[in-house]
């Protein structure tokens, strides 16, 4: 019997089309995926908040092995990005599967291993002990169902072992969280003083957002709403400080989710998950409906630059409640900052982009030793170019000139433009002494 039987007769058969997605992270799963046909996008939340594609999957090979061995959450986002097709194995058939398919038993254990090899070193860079691993983990080899299933169980246990012991040295510190009362004014109370109404609307085609039903995790409620589909966009520039600009979509205006009831407000990555909340949002009712004019935007692809904002804003708040990383509130501050850019707010620009350092600079700190060294390139760089923006050139060269030591030994091309940055940043500093 060849594999294909094999796979259909323990498997269904299923069909994406372009741009489908399969499973968000986070989602918890009881299956895994074999590719047939076409190719899969594999996405995570990034550094920046917004989904990164760190790997394609093809035809032969699989996803979604991880929530089938140790029931843990989906750990990335996979969506089609062409008319694929798949078998659908269940976890109830996946020791069938090692015992008919050797092969592909073999492949799933030696992507097991590599997985746990890398996060070893992960651990081991963190500068934690990392614990005792499988002596046979060097040879992978299917013997039977019950061996092959104990050795993947026991893999499954050891990354999450290792998992936990990045999490507790990354753990940030909580940051002081508001404790007085407020009262339940509507939402549009959040603008800044002084805010003045930009009135502009972006119009987008439909091609560049899906209608996604999402669950408010605090009241339950369920709604629609737009939701970007990054694999349909094209991105036409990345600036320096993480702002990616994509053809025909404004993303600053999608990124954040609103609940149309109690108006808990959230990324689009994060809104469905369940959190522990200090105090639960306070502003209740449809805060759009009052006499400044707003209108709800759940069900409608079209936003204004002031929605945008006001969401933003309502997400800090939320923030201050449910989380205390500081990565998502510099994330929500930078955007902020972008927008305000945008429409030439040099004062609201500048007050976003000091909130987004101050954040930044707390994220640093608290995990400078776990950060790869690729993520630590991207942080001292949105950095330098947030000091560069808030007129504060010596640091902006401090954090670029840093990059040069974290760069060291890398080909001249990579570090090309640090330097030519770092020219830029020294001739601003003399300008300032002329």
């Amino acid at each position: 019997m060849t594999n294909y039987m094999i796979l259909t007769s323990l498997g269904e058969l299923k069909e994406y089309e372009s741009n489908q997605t399969v499973f968000f992270q986070n989602d918890d799963g009881d299956d895994m995926y074999i590719v047939l046909k076409g190719i899969f996008s594999v996405d995570v939340n990034s550094f920046t908040g917004f989904p990164r594609c760190i790997a394609e999957i093809k035809k032969g090979s699989f996803f979604g092995e991880m929530s089938i061995i140790d029931d843990s959450p989906r750990s990335a986002t996979v969506t089609s990005i062409a008319d694929s097709s798949v078998i659908v194995i269940k976890k109830e058939s996946f020791g069938s599967l090692l015992e008919s398919a050797p092969e592909i038993a073999s492949g799933i254990m030696n992507v097991m291993r590599m997985r746990a090899l890398s996060t070893a070193e992960a651990v081991r860079r963190s500068g934690k002990k990392v614990p005792e691993l499988p002596p046979i983990l060097k040879i992978v080899k299917y013997r039977d169902v019950e061996s092959s299933l104990h050795f993947l169980t026991m893999l499954a246990e050891k990354i999450r072992e290792m998992n936990s012991i990045l999490v507790e040295s990354t753990e940030p510190e909580v940051l002081e969280l508001e404790s007085k009362e407020e009262d339940n004014s509507c939402a549009v109370m959040l603008l800044p003083d002084g805010y003045t109404y930009f009135n502009t609307k972006d119009i987008n085609n439909d091609v560049y957002l899906r209608l996604a039903s999402v669950v408010c995790p605090y009241c339950k409620m369920a709604f629609k709403t737009h939701i970007p589909l990054f694999t349909g966009l094209d991105k036409s520039k990345e600036a320096l400080d993480g702002r990616i600009i994509y053809k025909g979509l404004n993303i600053l205006l999608y990124t954040n989710i609103i609940c149309a009831n109690c108006n808990y407000s959230d990324t689009y990555l994060e809104f469905g998950k369940i959190r522990k909340s200090l105090l639960t949002p306070r502003y209740k009712g449809n805060q759009f409906i009052n006499e400044e004019g707003f209108t709800g935007y759940n069900e409608n692809n079209e936003r204004t630059i002031d929605e945008a904002i006001l969401s933003y804003y309502l997400n800090i708040k939320c923030l201050k409640r449910t989380s205390g990383d500081p990565l998502r509130f510099a994330n929500a501050w930078i955007r902020l900052y972008w927008l305000y850019s945008d429409q030439s707010s040099d004062d609201f620009a500048r007050n976003a982009a000091k909130n987004a350092k101050n954040y930044y600079s707390i994220y640093a700190k608290q995990n400078t030793n776990t950060l790869a060294d690729n993520d630590k390139v991207r942080l001292n760089t949105i950095l330098g170019e947030l000091s560069a923006a808030l007129g504060m050139y010596d640091d902006a060269l401090t954090h670029y000139e840093d990059n040069l030591v974290i760069m060291k030994g890398s080909k001249p091309d990579n570090i090309k433009d640090i330097k030519k940055r770092i020219e830029e940043l020294k001739k601003l500093i003399l300008g300032d002494f002329k």
